[in-house]
């Protein structure tokens, strides 16, 4: 048996968060929600970098239809009227207008995709039930799900 120093962590849960910490990964807030069968998704606050490299395939895998087939069918739309428009103007302004749409819709999913998929969450019959800080949202549900048995 080893012999416990001064230094010693009291929680082996410390001392995975705090060498967690020094490893790189940095730890976030999750909010968590839960339905009435019991599952349990964590989302994290703030900027969302899924939401900003893949936004209509974010908002697929994410089970959000309305917002993915809106996107497709306004980017179809836009490139339409752009692509007219360069049809009959020429010159890279199009290309640009296009360019730059696109930045800015990216920006638009990375800051709200986070928020889109609470309430998407919600309106699925979701409930947030807590919030939490942890490395990852498997470990935020992971620490839910043990405070909700140590509670029992």
């Amino acid at each position: 048996m080893p012999a416990l120093g001064l230094g010693a962590p009291s929680w082996h849960g410390e001392t995975e968060a705090l060498a967690l910490q020094h490893k790189g990964n940095r730890m976030k807030q999750y909010k968590i929600f839960q339905d009435s069968s019991g599952n349990r998704e964590a989302v994290k606050q703030g900027w969302s970098w899924p939401a900003f490299f893949f936004s209509f395939i974010w908002a697929f895998a994410k089970k959000q239809w309305v917002l993915g087939v809106a996107f497709i069918i306004g980017a179809l739309v836009f490139g339409s009227i752009v692509g007219a428009v360069g049809a009959v103007g020429g010159g890279e302004g199009p290309d640009a207008l296009i360019n730059i749409a696109s930045i800015v819709i990216s920006i638009v999913f990375g800051m709200n995709g986070n928020s889109w998929r609470e309430k998407n969450l919600v309106a699925r019959g979701y409930e947030q039930t807590d919030t939490v800080t942890a490395a990852s949202p498997e470990d935020a549900v992971a620490m839910h799900s043990q405070a909700a048995g140590a509670e029992r």
